[in-house]
């Protein structure tokens, strides 16, 4: 396919019932013209119109942000709501639309959503939803369009999908995620003899690559794909070693290269370098075939706020440095209390004000590590931070200093910044007075701040600060509670 100055690209097709169906998506306004080819020769030609689009196209990675085609930012907070297909385990039972809908209303942009791989259903007796490959090389036609479904729900939405290609199918001793259910495995006829063989064995590779190219072909040409995300937590799943999923990654990713035109970004949801089996992420995180930095983060250690804002915080510098989009792929508590949910706000608070992507997981609470029901109370902690996010585009982290014992973050524009304040542990939930924030700012001169309750966008105070000769702001914080954010626009240059 051919198009407006001289772009083109080779779109491969994907059987549909009887149908080889060939689907894909102009990448710019204009005439292109198609050629189809079959195993005898030239099937059709013919040229295709297409209108320039109200979205803003594929979203790509730029240095440690995401971009759309047309140059504009794009904001990544939302939910790993694993299996949105599965009703039940949406809050209110809600169906795919009506979810997808639920999370728009409160400022998400991004899902994380889980291809199955584990065949069997112990449980409830028959195959797990999800389910893309039942039998090797084999793909459902019916959950196929269910992930159509869902592409294009989100899209209406604009919500963007990262798509994890095979989750939940390497454990020995976990009926939810049994390699003995994984149609790889030798028990199920596969060519696997173990669920270390599907990573290093060549043959097994070849056939893992075949998911990967329909899942290319099928829905590549989606422009609110995000990434794909080739395996979910292998450490979790399994106990697979770095040094076996790694070199797969890089296999897998070249192998989505090859069959998606469209260059979206590729990513492995790993735990992260703080539970490691053999070796570590960061070959694969330095890897030119990594376009996304991603880890996940839970466990008693980081149940007090407190220690959540500064593990999140520290984390991101620790992977900052390999010059990418850093994505909190999951985070959650399930006994955080109600209805404050403040375990979820400082854990999208303090990932987003350190420069990362934020994905908070949802779930019937089976884990109380983890899983968390994403009701309208614990999701209305999205909505500010997502307002005060896209007035901040490609804007850099800072770390502000602060007296009265509080702890802040910042981002920094040219003409807008934003700064976010945590209360010390001693006065959390109490009254807390006296505290000031110093930040040293991109641009001099007059600058006027809104502090807000970042919960619910009230204004708590209004006013003007000049920067000193060095490029300070000396800002004094109003009353709060918890937590606050203060949004800083440039209004006079320096004199």
């Amino acid at each position: 396919m051919s198009g407006p100055g001289g772009v083109s690209f080779h779109a491969e097709s994907f059987p549909q019932g009887q149908r080889q169906v060939i689907r894909i998506t102009a990448a710019q306004p204009g005439t292109w013209t198609y050629v189809v080819h079959g195993p005898s020769g030239v099937v059709e030609k013919g040229r295709l119109h297409a209108q320039k689009s109200e979205h803003n196209g594929f979203v790509r990675p730029r240095n440690h942000a995401f971009t759309h085609a047309d140059g504009s930012a794009f904001v990544a907070i939302g939910e790993n709501r694993i299996n949105i297909y599965d009703r039940m385990w949406n809050w209110k039972a809600l169906s795919i639309e009506d979810y997808l809908a639920h999370m728009a209303r409160h400022g998400m942009s991004v899902i994380r959503v889980f291809i199955v791989t584990d065949i069997e259903n112990e449980e409830k007796g028959g195959p797990n939803d999800g389910v893309l490959e039942p039998a090797l090389g084999e793909f459902d036609e019916e959950v196929a369009q269910q992930f159509d479904r869902i592409f294009r729900a989100a899209q209406a939405h604009d919500i963007s999908v990262v798509l994890v290609a095979f989750a939940l199918g390497l454990s020995e001793d976990d009926d939810w995620k049994s390699w003995r259910d994984n149609p790889y495995s030798a028990e199920r006829g596969g060519p696997a003899a173990s669920r270390y063989d599907f990573f290093e064995e060549p043959a097994v590779r070849a056939r893992a690559a075949e998911r990967i190219r329909y899942i290319a072909k099928r829905y590549g040409p989606f422009p609110n794909l995000l990434a794909i995300d080739l395996l979910n937590e292998p450490e979790w799943d399994g106990a697979i070693p770095e040094v076996s999923w790694g070199p797969w990654a890089e296999v897998m990713a070249q192998e989505w290269d090859r069959a998606d035109p469209y260059e979206h970004a590729v990513t492995v949801g790993s735990v992260g370098l703080h539970w490691n089996i053999e070796g570590d992420e960061r070959a694969w995180w330095s890897s030119e075939a990594c376009d996304i930095v991603q880890w996940h983060l839970y466990g008693k250690e980081v149940y007090d706020v407190h220690a959540l804002a500064a593990e999140m915080s520290r984390k991101v510098r620790e992977t900052w440095a390999f010059g990418k989009p850093v994505l909190v792929g999951e985070f959650a508590y399930g006994g955080e209390p109600k209805p404050d949910y403040d375990h979820t706000h400082v854990g999208l608070w303090s990932a987003a004000f350190s420069g990362a992507g934020v994905l908070a997981h949802s779930a019937p609470t089976f884990n109380v590590d983890s899983d968390e029901v994403m009701t309208p109370e614990r999701a209305l902690h999205f909505r500010v931070l997502r307002e005060v996010l896209d007035r901040l585009p490609f804007a850099t982290p800072a770390v502000p200093q602060t007296k009265g014992g509080s702890r802040a973050w910042a981002l920094l524009g040219d003409q807008r910044a934003a700064a976010w304040i945590l209360a010390s542990k001693a006065r959390y939930g109490s009254s807390v007075e006296n505290n000031r924030i110093s930040l040293r700012v991109k641009t001099g001169g007059l600058w006027r701040v809104r502090w807000r309750d970042d919960v619910t966008g009230a204004t708590l105070a209004e006013s003007e600060s000049r920067t000193t000769s060095d490029g300070t702001l000396d800002l004094r914080v109003p009353p709060f509670s918890r937590h606050a954010v203060a949004e800083l626009s440039w209004r006079q240059p320096a004199p």
